[in-house]
């Protein structure tokens, strides 16, 4: 199973000298199965690249998988070249909202008000697969969904080729008590305090013993506290679920478009540095990089 990073920041592109080493390419990670079998996930950007090289090798069957449809993870799929050109085969899975289908929100951005060319103007065969959570089997691999906390429904995904494994988290928010207030009794208070942990014990055993965690997290600790709500984790989150999780290989994804390269290295060094000091060995942290390839063997 072979990952590469086609782009990995968040919010908004972000061209520019001070981006050049990460990339500012919206998300998009490519995964190629040992079968040959070629899944993207997001179509942010950064899919005009990894188009421009699926093109060349047409005709192709892709499953592009979105955790949720805010602009960023969408924005890029008009530029998406293999999706204009016939006998290609493209299947998007991702999560309806409530009160459109998948096809309907990806159709709305391909309105000739914003877009030269209509969504039915496209000459590939392109389904649309309104997932809930549950397993989808493709090839050799098991790709597993689940809902985690943003703004919007979003998925993570598990994706399985016999003894390897590798989760994406989307955009992912640790859960906490929204509704905390004064008024709230003990009871209630420890009610909630409860289904707060279920849930994020559910995001734990869902990333359990991966080989490779790509994970959200846009921002540092110390702003966390001001970003409370905005369905983002941050780097102090992410570390703690992997170690609970006996996750290998950390990789941060989704970063903070105002975020420099020289910013990204310190997050990383400040992130390796929490680590040590918790005691635990074995887990491999880095930044996602446009460009870089993970094998996982």
């Amino acid at each position: 199973m072979k990952v590469k990073f086609w782009g990995v920041r968040g919010s908004i592109p972000t061209p520019g000298k001070d981006t050049v080493r990460y990339g500012g390419n919206t998300s998009c990670i490519g995964l190629d199965a040992e079968d040959g079998t070629i899944v993207i996930f997001e179509a942010g950007t950064g899919i005009r690249m990894i188009g421009s090289k699926l093109a060349a090798m047409s005709p192709v069957k892709v499953h592009l998988f979105l955790s949720h449809t805010h602009w960023d993870h969408i924005h890029g799929f008009p530029f998406f070249i293999p999706a204009y050109i016939p006998k290609n085969e493209i299947t998007i899975y991702g999560p309806p909202h409530f009160d459109k289908n998948l096809r309907e929100i990806m159709a709305q951005q391909m309105v000739y008000s914003y877009f030269p060319v209509n969504s039915d103007e496209l000459q590939a065969t392109i389904k649309y697969v309104d997932l809930k959570e549950e397993t989808v089997e493709i090839g050799s691999l098991k790709i597993r969904s689940k809902l985690v906390n943003h703004p919007v429904t979003c998925f993570a995904y598990r994706v399985t080729e016999g003894s390897k494994s590798m989760v994406y988290t989307g955009d992912n928010e640790p859960y906490y008590n929204f509704m905390a207030s004064a008024a709230m009794d003990e009871a209630e208070t420890a009610e909630i305090a409860m289904i707060v942990e279920e849930q994020n014990n559910r995001n734990v055993e869902f990333v359990k013993d991966c080989d490779l965690l790509i994970a959200d997290a846009q921002y540092k600790h110390s702003e966390y506290p001001t970003k409370v709500g905005w369905g983002h984790s941050s780097n102090v989150h992410v570390v703690d679920m992997s170690i609970k999780a006996g996750v290998k290989h950390l990789v941060m994804f989704h970063h903070e478009p105002t975020r420099s390269d020289a910013q990204v290295d310190e997050i990383v060094q400040e992130t390796r540095a929490y680590y040590a000091g918790t005691g635990h060995t074995g887990l491999t942290i880095s930044a996602a990089a446009e460009g870089d390839e993970i094998v996982i063997v």
